[in-house]
């Protein structure tokens, strides 16, 4: 029985998760009571209270005493809600937009650090990582593993336990999209130049260069990567 309730608890959060991120329940309103929740979803209201805490944790209701719940902006939701936005079933193009923009920022970031206080056993594993992701030979489970093994080198590298933990939150959100990550490998060929790049920022232990190249790196798929998650842009959406 302790098993079931809380699979039953989560059931309840995943479907007005979905219903809040649709727009169903707009930021500022209110959603059903737990009474009339308990009756519309046919569950008893110990699970839908247990719900409606998964979700307060999550950032993104406010459960008020007298108030009930009423639906917090998005942007004011807790870290965690952001996985749950970007796996939508149409999730929103310019927050798959900004995700990458901070993935980029992030681990631009992380490279300067790692230029800086990495070691020689880092930096000659980081260049067999560069060499891999642009040879010809790798498949595309390859391609996508290199990518996540490259960038985990570089924050361990960075020296830095909470870029890394930003990096991981940052690397899970991205295995939801293996599919789509993985017809990145026929662009390889644009990444060759800038693996060179970073070789040689990290021969010459230049982290501003290191840094600019990491960004170019994640830059140079950006645009491809948002087409193939949340669709080309529409015309009539400019």
């Amino acid at each position: 029985m302790s098993d079931e309730a809380p699979s039953r608890a989560e059931s309840i959060a995943e479907t007005l998760r979905a219903q809040i991120l649709s727009g169903k329940y707009g930021p500022g309103e209110r959603l059903p009571s737990e009474r009339e929740l308990a009756e519309r979803l046919t569950v008893n209201r110990s699970s839908v209270r247990e719900a409606l805490k998964k979700l307060e944790q999550l950032g993104m209701i406010a459960i008020r005493p007298g108030g009930g719940a009423r639906v917090v902006p998005l942007a004011k939701a807790g870290l965690g809600a952001l996985r749950h936005a970007l796996g939508a079933k149409a999730p929103d193009r310019a927050l798959i937009a900004q995700w990458l923009d901070v993935h980029e920022l992030v681990m631009a970031g992380a490279a300067r650090f790692a230029v800086e206080r990495g070691t020689e056993q880092e930096f000659a594993a980081a260049k067999v990582l560069l060499r891999r992701l642009c040879s010809p030979s790798s498949s595309d489970e390859d391609f996508v593993k290199t990518t996540d093994e490259l960038t985990e080198l570089i924050a361990i590298a960075s020296r830095n336990v909470v870029l890394q933990m930003v990096r991981n939150g940052l690397t899970a959100i991205a295995r939801k999209q293996t599919a789509a990550r993985k017809t990145l490998v026929g662009t390889r060929k644009l990444l060759q130049p800038i693996c060179l790049e970073i070789e040689h920022a990290m021969d010459a232990r230049d982290p501003l260069a290191a840094e600019e190249g990491v960004r170019s790196l994640f830059r140079t798929n950006s645009e491809l990567l948002l087409d193939l998650i949340a669709g080309p842009q529409k015309a009539a959406e400019n």
